[in-house]
């Protein structure tokens, strides 16, 4: 049988989402959830998780999508027919407190988290203000100087649409097909001086949307104008976008299927 599992946490602490043998200071959020479904079967069986999209050291997911295969014998009737308790016996086992299983369902043979996906979709934290805050701390992006939000949003449309994005991805991405297509952006201000940048796409580059926020933030301090993000896209030289948006301030929001 096949598990459908909606998993959050904190990527702070952790080396990201794939397992990686020579990341020694911080496990990975997958073996560490692997980990714990084995500990709820007995512990004798090795169990792999497929994601929806792998994530990096520091970021953050409210909605990640996994799924794994089982034996029948091995779900019993406990599991069979009350998957949904599956997430508590699970969190049990995790040992931290910085991943939580929110879901688990029986879904068909056909499901694949990765490749069954039809979109995407991101956020983005700045807080925007003189000064920082505590609560926010490795939560969002503090920029002291004000950003202009009406120029950012104008610039931000120019990203929509189906593009070679070479420009805002990573030099050090694996990636061979450099095209892709941005369904939204949206960028609010709320009273809190917290900024939310929403991406959404069927797939993103490696480090696409922190490229993409870091750029939006230049814009935002003046330093780009909003007609530059077409000559930066027709470039397709990395070199030509902004820095890379650090990672704690990006949120893997959900997925479409």
């Amino acid at each position: 049988m096949r598990i459908k599992l909606i998993i959050e946490y904190n990527g702070i602490w952790f080396c990201g989402w794939q397992r990686q043998a020579d990341c020694k200071e911080h496990p990975s959020i997958q073996e560490t959830v692997e980990a714990a479904i084995s500990r709820v079967f007995g512990g004798d069986i090795a169990i792999q998780l497929f994601c929806s999209g792998r994530t990096d050291s520091g970021v953050h997911a409210l909605g990640q999508v996994a799924h794994f295969d089982i034996c029948d014998t091995f779900l019993e009737n406990r599991w069979s027919c009350n998957i949904r308790s599956m997430p508590k016996a699970i969190n049990y086992h995790l040992g931290t407190n910085a991943i939580a299983v929110k879901d688990a369902s029986i879904v068909d043979d056909n499901f694949h988290a990765r490749f069954s996906a039809k979109m995407r979709h991101y956020q983005y934290k700045i807080y925007n203000s003189y000064v920082d805050t505590v609560f926010m701390k490795d939560r969002a992006w503090h920029v002291h100087k004000a950003l202009d939000i009406p120029k950012m949003l104008a610039g931000a449309q120019n990203f929509i649409g189906k593009h070679d994005f070479t420009s805002f991805c990573s030099s050090q991405s694996n990636d061979k097909n450099m095209v892709r297509t941005i369904s939204r952006i949206n960028i609010t201000r709320n009273q809190d001086d917290m900024i939310t940048i929403d991406v959404s796409a069927k797939s993103f580059l490696h480090n696409q949307v922190r490229i993409t926020v870091g750029t939006l933030v230049d814009l935002g301090l003046g330093k780009i104008h909003p007609e530059d993000i077409t000559n930066i896209i027709a470039a397709r030289d990395r070199r030509k976008a902004s820095q890379t948006a650090p990672a704690y301030g990006l949120y893997f929001m959900n997925v479409e299927y």
